[in-house]
């Protein structure tokens, strides 16, 4: 059965832990430079970004478990998708540990999402996923998202492209 809770402080080196796990699982692939990855994966979850981001009011972070943990995700209230908006939830992660997919956690774990950011009064929900994980982005369709625009992350050494979904939530 699967349990979600709402991460707190005392979660950080978890998250941690799982963020790096699961990061580098579905994503090393896709760097070409290690370095750079690495960067990225320090600034993102570095203990004192997890800590300062778990007492932050406008986010939140959810741990997903069954016996042991499996997968979080972590979004922020009030983000304009452009700066002419709409603004609503941003979902900046939703990861699963190494062969916890395929299991419906994820279908749980989004509306789980949905439920919090409704709670806070938000009509819409958004996010970026990579064009170069497909996969992803039919599973955010699936939960009823629709591809508004593209934007690019870039890095020292290499560009990706993001699609940016949203829906009325």
């Amino acid at each position: 059965m699967l349990t979600i809770h709402k991460a707190q402080p005392e979660d950080a080196g978890l998250l941690h832990q799982m963020g790096y796990t699961s990061y580098r699982h579905h994503f090393a692939h896709l760097w070409h430079e290690k370095q750079e990855m690495e960067a990225f994966l320090e600034q993102e979850y570095a203990l004192p970004v997890l800590d300062q981001s778990l007492r932050d009011a406008a986010c939140c972070w959810l741990i997903a478990a069954t016996d042991k943990p499996v997968g979080f995700a972590k979004f922020s209230f009030r983000q304009p998708v452009t700066p002419q908006g709409p603004a609503g939830t941003l979902l900046h992660k939703l990861y699963f540990l190494p062969g916890m997919t395929g299991k419906s956690y994820g279908e749980r774990l989004f509306e789980e999402v949905v439920c919090h950011a409704r709670a806070r009064g938000e009509a819409f929900l958004w996010l970026e996923v990579l064009a170069a994980n497909p996969q992803a982005r039919r599973f955010y369709e699936r939960q009823g998202l629709r591809h508004l625009h593209d934007t690019v992350f870039g890095s020292a050494s290499q560009q990706s492209t993001l699609h940016i979904l949203g829906r009325e939530i």
